[in-house]
């Protein structure tokens, strides 16, 4: 089995990854920032969220209707919902013509816009089934639980009556349709991990050239690739144990969720947790994910520590380089398809290797993706992180033994 060259794994590997594990493990802060930023940001968002159910739970919300047939049955379905607005926690029913809806629609100012069509009565005599049109802005989280509300009344109102009938509802959505526990885990793991690296790769390298301990670890008798390849596993394996707190945080969100959703009725509870909970059977992915975007993030971070005359120096190069990416986290997390974009935009936005971690977690969540999708995007991050280790590489065999 062939070897890269410069690099034998032996005892002196070993005991330099163990060296730069004690010396990472001495500093507290960086360990508690590792630990307590997944831990925080997901019991903080659980938190919000919980405030954020029970707020739409119990404030109203107006409601936009269109009754377009004039059959008994919808007249009977209108009729219901505006004498049922109390329980249904509906501020106002506002009566408005299609082109007004469409109107707001295309102006993205609608929240929650019903709509009746005009052959509802018919379809249901001659069918025993019929369609209801719902368009919700499902970034308004109470307009989402308006509509949700809606929906179940409708379909027990026209299922109560005796002889055997069926409504449906079709939702259209002003925001893509992705549930917001599944753009929450996207956004979170994307932000918290592209910087999470930075204080230790700073420290690893820039920071033993500040203080001068690199120069006496140049002269032991290792490769400077051998070097480089156990402060790389050093790095992976304090990552590792930040990417175990991201799923003890991911369990902690969850049970947020689940104990404020508990004592909701049954369709609510269910509709509440599947909205916004994370499906446990996608942990593994996104620690998988997880894991590449922190290695990439480590192999840019070597290149600019390479560069950097002190830590403090390449602290702030590395967050000014990956500003860029994190403005497109922060923009383009929640849009759920990233391919929308076309053009010159398009094709920078997908030059990012970042932007490829974003789309195997939104493909792999809303269960979309396709084998060779995946990937290609796990490819796409490999081939740029195996570049800057090569890169940081052939920077760190220049290093100096004297300054």
């Amino acid at each position: 089995m062939s070897r890269l060259p410069g690099i034998r794994p032996d005892a002196k590997m070993l005991w330099l990854i163990r060296k730069e594990l004690k010396s990472l493990f001495r500093s507290r802060w960086l360990i508690f920032g590792l630990i307590i930023s997944p831990v925080f940001a997901w019991t903080f968002e659980g938190v919000f969220l919980s405030f954020v159910v029970a707020q739409t739970t119990s404030e109203p919300e107006s409601v936009y209707i269109t009754l377009e047939d004039q059959g008994i049955w919808g007249n009977t379905l209108y009729s219901q919902i505006e004498s049922n607005m109390t329980p249904l926690l509906i501020e106002q029913l506002i009566n408005i013509t299609r082109e007004d809806g469409n109107s707001m629609v295309n102006d993205r100012t609608l929240s929650v816009w019903v709509i009746i069509p005009e052959d509802f009565t018919q379809e249901l005599d001659t069918n025993n089934a019929s369609t209801m049109v719902i368009w919700v802005n499902t970034g308004n989280f109470r307009a989402t639980a308006a509509a949700n509300r809606v929906d179940i009344f409708a379909k027990s109102v026209i299922n109560e009556i005796q002889i055997i009938r069926d409504l449906k509802v079709n939702w259209f959505t002003i925001t893509p349709e992705a549930t917001y526990g599944h753009s929450l885990a996207i956004f979170l793991v994307m932000i918290v991990s592209v910087l999470a690296p930075s204080p230790y790769v700073g420290k690893s390298f820039a920071g033993e050239r500040e203080q001068h301990t690199l120069e006496a670890l140049l002269v032991v008798p290792m490769s400077r690739v051998s070097i480089l390849v156990s402060k790389l596993i050093a790095g992976l394996l304090l990552t590792l144990l930040y990417s175990v707190f991201t799923v003890i945080g991911i369990g902690i969100y969850n049970w947020s969720i689940l104990i404020r959703a508990e004592g909701l009725p049954p369709a609510a509870m269910e509709y509440y947790i599947n909205l916004y909970t994370i499906n446990p059977a996608t942990i593994p992915l996104i620690f998988f994910c997880q894991m590449l975007i922190l290695l990439l993030a480590i192999s840019i971070g070597i290149v600019i520590s390479s560069l950097a005359r002190d830590q403090a120096e390449a602290e702030s190069i590395n967050n000014l380089i990956l500003l860029v990416p994190t403005m497109v986290i922060g923009m383009l997390g929640f849009t759920g398809s990233i391919l929308q974009y076309g053009g010159l935009f398009g094709i920078f936005v997908l030059a990012i290797p970042f932007t490829h971690a974003i789309l195997f977690l939104n493909g792999v969540l809303s269960g979309a993706a396709t084998g060779a999708s995946l990937l290609g995007n796990v490819a796409y991050m490999l081939g740029f992180t195996i570049i800057f280790l090569i890169i940081g590489a052939k920077l760190f065999e220049r290093e100096a033994i004297i300054a």
